[in-house]
């Protein structure tokens, strides 16, 4: 048996992914032991692992931000929680002894942990990963659908320039590295995702957009779903005669009271049950008229219903697009943030979905879209052939036998020098 320590960040998306892979290495053996913040105790500790808390030390804010400073802002503030965390829990992580690390390509701060004790780390990609060499094949992604600088003067100005971007990227980088005391940094396989010899990736390549550019330092493991225990109360149910439509726009970018709206006004009048999901920051009283065939709540089990939806209108979080394919559910995606727009060029890509792309002309768009998906089998026989790609991934068995063997192989190294 040995020690392992998992970093993880404090939102719903990145923990629910990793839930799985804790219990299967609970099961194998090993003794696990997950820092989080204390919201996620309870849902840690049902796996078998051991949560450890980060005293409010490492709280993920969120940026609705766009643009090239973005890079800045979002760098500056992983490295500075690094820090915090470094200096205040480096003693009491020491004391656990681990064997080696496993943690979230947000936290930097494992990366340094296992560079620090001289172990092996792993890290753990729960969003729609974007790492520097997509820029080889598209230089225009990133800048355009992770930063949103499309319109910034300077990227309009050199447009399709991979040496461009790269000149970008390593000016970003020096003034990142100079104000943390950094060497030889790269902002974004660096810091963002945290490049560790192993890289596990929740997904499989034929999802994955630009799958080409990930050498063989990445896992891809496919995606299984781990069954919580949610504790909503919630209850339903589904009329036969009626296509069931599921709304929501995750657990983050979700205070969209215009468009909820929106949704109720367009499909009051249509022959569809809709279970709309509108999140803790949306007072459902200020929707106004709620409509029969509507059932509006703050939260849902989103696992339960999902089990019986025909459509999901969704933000295109990787949690929520992966979920919707496993059970064979067409999407309409509409993005609000950053790696969505990653998450709905991967269902247009595959063709489990529509993304919606211009939000601004209304609902009209939707509701087109939502009748093709309900009407045309081929986006549920695209959510079939892409749930297929997932298993022959290997899922979590695969992800637990090549931790074993990196581990095992970089114990060896270390052993030698």
């Amino acid at each position: 048996m040995s020690t392992v320590i998992y970093f993880g960040v404090d939102l719903a998306g990145h923990v629910n992914p990793t839930l799985g892979l804790m219990k299967k290495l609970v099961d194998t053996g090993e003794e696990v032991f997950y820092y989080c913040t204390d919201e996620y105790r309870e849902k840690i500790e049902e796996t078998g692992a051991k949560f450890k808390s980060y005293r409010d030390l490492a709280h993920f804010g969120t940026y609705d931000g766009d643009g090239i400073e973005t890079f800045l802002v979002f760098a500056d503030f992983i490295l500075s929680k690094s820090k915090i965390i470094l200096d205040n829990l480096l003693d009491e992580i020491v004391e656990i002894q681990p064997d080696y690390i496993i943690h979230d390509a947000f936290c930097y701060w494992g990366k340094e942990v296992s560079n620090i004790l001289n172990i092996p780390g792993i890290s753990v990609f729960d969003s729609f990963a974007f790492i520097d060499e997509m820029a080889d094949i598209d230089p225009s992604f990133f800048m355009e659908n992770i930063l949103r600088a499309g319109e910034d003067p300077l990227y309009k100005k050199y447009k399709g320039n991979t040496n461009m971007y790269k000149k970008l990227i390593q000016k970003v980088s020096k003034s990142i590295a100079r104000k943390h005391n950094l060497q030889d940094t790269n902002v974004i396989n660096d810091i963002f995702l945290s490049k560790q010899g192993l890289n596990i990736l929740f997904t499989s390549k034929q999802l994955q957009i630009y799958s080409e550019a990930f050498d063989d330092s990445y896992l891809f493991t496919g995606y299984s779903i781990y069954h919580r225990n949610d504790e909503v109360n919630f209850s339903f149910e589904k009329l036969e005669d009626k296509p069931l439509v599921y709304i929501s726009l995750g657990t983050i970018f979700n205070d969209r009271l215009d468009m909820y709206k929106s949704f109720i006004k367009a499909f009051s009048d249509e022959d569809i049950q809709v279970i709309m999901s509108v999140g803790q920051k949306v007072n459902i009283e200020e929707l106004g008229y709620i409509p029969q065939n509507f059932t509006v709540k703050n939260v849902v089990p989103q696992l339960e219903v999902l089990k019986q939806a025909d459509v999901f209108i969704t933000h295109g979080g990787a949690n929520s697009v992966h979920e919707s394919i496993n059970f064979l559910v067409p999407m309409v995606v509409l993005p609000q943030n950053f790696d969505q727009f990653m998450g709905a060029m991967a269902v247009e890509r595959v063709g489990t979905g529509i993304y919606i792309r211009n939000q601004e002309e209304g609902i009209s768009n939707i509701k087109i879209a939502v009748n093709k998906v309900l009407t045309e089998t081929i986006y549920m026989e695209n959510c079939r052939e892409i749930k297929d790609s997932f298993k022959k991934a290997g899922g979590l068995e695969n992800a637990v036998d090549e931790i074993f063997k990196f581990v095992g192989n970089k114990r060896g190294i270390y052993e030698n020098t």
